[in-house]
C-alpha cells in the first residue's frame, strides 16, 4: 500500500484572521483611519466603506516610493482589515486596562516588562 499523502492547507485568503501583517501595513491602516475618522460616526466604529477605502489604500505605494516600485505582498480585503482594526481596538483597551492598574506599570517600548517577580501579580490580574 502506497504511503498516504499529507493533504495541502487551503491558500490562506486575505480575509483570513491568521494572516500576517506588517508594523507598516497596521501603520497605514490605523493612518488612513485616523484620516477617515469622521466616517466612523464616533471615531472608531467604521462601516464597510471606510474598510474598503482602507483596503484600496493599501495597495498604494507609501509616499517616498515610486509606484513602479512597489509590489503589495499581502492583498487585503475589507474583512481583512475589519478585523485587523477590532484587534487593534482590543491590544489598546488592554493596555489602557493595565496602565490604570495600581502596581502595574506600561512601557511603549518594553511592554508590560514582565519580570519573575511580578508573575503572580500577572496571574491575578489575568484571571
Amino acid at each position: 500500500m502506497a504511503p498516504r499523502k499529507k493533504p495541502t492547507p487551503p491558500a490562506a485568503s486575505s480575509s483570513d484572521s491568521s494572516a500576517h501583517w506588517t508594523t507598516e501595513e497596521t501603520s497605514r491602516l490605523i493612518e488612513y483611519l485616523i484620516l477617515h475618522r469622521a466616517e466612523g460616526g464616533d471615531g472608531v466604529n467604521f462601516k464597510q466603506a471606510a474598510f474598503t477605502g482602507a483596503a484600496d489604500y493599501l495597495l498604494e505605494p507609501p509616499d517616498g516610493i515610486a509606484k513602479e516600485n512597489w509590489v503589495v505582498e499581502n492583498k487585503r480585503d475589507w474583512l481583512s482589515c475589519k478585523n485587523k482594526w477590532k484587534l487593534c481596538k482590543k491590544k489598546y483597551t488592554a493596555v489602557v486596562d493595565v496602565k490604570l492598574q495600581s502596581g502595574f506599570s506600561w512601557d511603549d517600548n518594553l511592554g508590560a516588562n514582565i519580570g519573575p517577580a511580578d508573575a503572580a501579580r500577572w496571574t491575578a490580574f489575568t484571571k
